[in-house]
């Protein structure tokens, strides 16, 4: 009987053992990842009423702050520059939690982290609030010529710098004034997130980093990674004006109707959607699959992080047909995404991690994090990303992105559009082609195109306008660390 006992007590202590893990592994392990959950607005509500730290970009504007005022609530969040910085910056309210950099760095801005809130071994017996100062990598002069440029557009753009990985601009529309959200009148408040959230169009969501939308030709550029790995650079297509159907997949025809092939080159400028399926297929599944992996497109963790932007977005999937594959059928990226692979292609093959946040600072203004550039991969070697950035250079001198082209500064860009399910349109422009120091990716979406052509001038002249304005900015250094 005893022994019983025995074996019955031990079971007992292995069962609360068990629990007992379980719970610190709530506790401790989890709740970071459970503070943060979009679900959970209960924490960053608590921290509605509290001291909070200023948001500031680059070049010193402050896009968030906390402001004393009158009332039963002292303290109220502003957003001094209302929508321009919305979707990245996010709002906190008092009934709906928060999101953006609201969100993903609550415990700095609310002085919640330790580093924040002791410096030195004084501000153990010190019982005063300490908040930290978030600094992000946007420029707000950069965010200024974003948003003018796609005035009028329902779209994203993104202006990155490939070599620190920094975001210098991220405009998406439509979207949404956060000071109507972090309002002291909760019933207006709660009227207002209701319209936002039940808005088709999703004001509140940054489309930059959310939406996800067929990328169709700007995925040949991977194609031609792959090619050009395996040799086939020179490889000549015969003309023709479609890629023959298969039992599972349609046949793969022009744009134009027209017949075309000849070197990667050719198909480029020529915009040859079935010279491309056609180089597809030489370069086989298993080989398309593996450059598309090594440039963070699929099959990888997401390219965000704490550091970087709030939010998981999951990896996409190539087309099960090679072919089909080969033109970005099916496969949908959001502009982060994009920006990060041309950003990839203009650092000389090395994928860096975006960023939208440089650094915290303290109350004191010493840096307690600086967030330095993250390398992830060497997605292909530096002389295969020289020829990618030819191949881009020469589609602007005469090819399909020819409308970006400057007189004094060298361009690479690649144009995609798709008006057969969803009328939406691409563009990315790199500049100096030859040594890019910032990338712009531009997506717009809609259907108020009147028809292919007017649409197609449309994206060329706003990732024009905000190409070189960018290049032409003072500092254009300044985004980086």
């Amino acid at each position: 009987m005893s022994r019983r006992l025995f074996h019955v007590g031990i079971a007992f202590l292995l069962i609360y053992g068990l629990l007992f893990f379980r719970l610190e592994m709530v506790q401790i392990v989890n709740a970071k990842s459970l503070r943060n959950h979009p679900l959970n607005t209960r924490e960053i509500t608590l921290d509605f009423d509290g001291p909070r730290g200023s948001i500031r970009t680059a070049d010193g504007e402050i896009v968030a702050q906390t402001v004393a005022v009158s009332g039963s609530r002292n303290r109220l969040r502003q957003y001094p520059y209302g929508s321009l910085y919305s979707q990245v910056v996010g709002y906190i309210s008092a009934k709906h939690g928060g999101n953006g950099i609201e969100r993903s760095h609550n415990d700095f801005l609310a002085g919640n982290d330790l580093s924040v809130r002791i410096q030195d071994g004084r501000d153990l017996f010190v019982d005063q609030a300490r908040t930290g100062q978030v600094e992000l990598s946007l420029r707000h002069d950069v965010q200024l010529v974003t948003r003018a440029a796609m005035a009028g557009h329902l779209g994203t753009a993104v202006v990155m710098e490939p070599k620190t990985g920094s975001i210098w601009g991220m405009w998406s529309n439509p979207t949404f004034d956060p000071n109507h959200l972090s309002s002291h009148d909760l019933d207006a408040a709660a009227i207002d997130f209701k319209l936002l959230n039940s808005d088709p169009a999703q004001p509140l969501t940054n489309r930059a980093e959310y939406q996800r939308v067929e990328i169709g030709s700007l995925f040949t550029i991977v194609t031609a990674a792959a090619a050009i790995e395996r040799n086939l650079s020179d490889f000549i297509v015969p003309p023709t004006s479609s890629f023959p159907a298969n039992p599972n997949f349609p046949a793969i025809s022009n744009l134009d109707g027209n017949k075309c092939g000849g070197t990667i080159k050719s198909l480029m400028l020529d915009r040859c959607r079935s010279g491309w399926a056609t180089i597809g297929k030489e370069i086989g599944q298993e080989a398309l699959e593996d450059v598309t992996k090594r440039f963070g497109l699929i099959g990888n963790e997401p390219l965000q992080s704490e550091n970087a932007l709030p939010g998981p977005v999951t990896s996409a999937r190539l087309a099960s047909s090679v072919p089909h594959a080969a033109v970005g059928t099916s496969l949908k990226l959001t502009p982060l995404q994009v920006a990060n692979l041309f950003a990839t292609i203009g650092n000389s093959g090395s994928q860096i991690e975006p960023r939208l946040v440089d650094r915290v600072r303290a109350h004191d203004g010493s840096v307690i994090h600086e967030f330095e550039p993250q390398i992830l991969n060497q997605s292909v070697s530096k002389e295969t990303a020289a020829e990618l950035l030819e191949l881009l250079s020469e589609n602007v001198i005469s090819g399909s992105a020819a409308g970006i082209a400057l007189s004094d500064v060298s361009i690479g860009g690649l144009l995609a559009s798709s008006f057969s399910q969803s009328q939406h349109l691409w563009m990315v422009a790199l500049a100096p082609v030859t040594r890019p120091e910032v990338i712009v990716a531009v997506l717009l979406e809609g259907d108020d195109f009147d028809d292919q052509q007017t649409a197609e001038a449309s994206i060329t002249g706003i990732s024009r306008r905000i190409t070189e304005a960018v290049i032409r900015l003072p500092s254009p250094t300044l985004g980086g660390s």
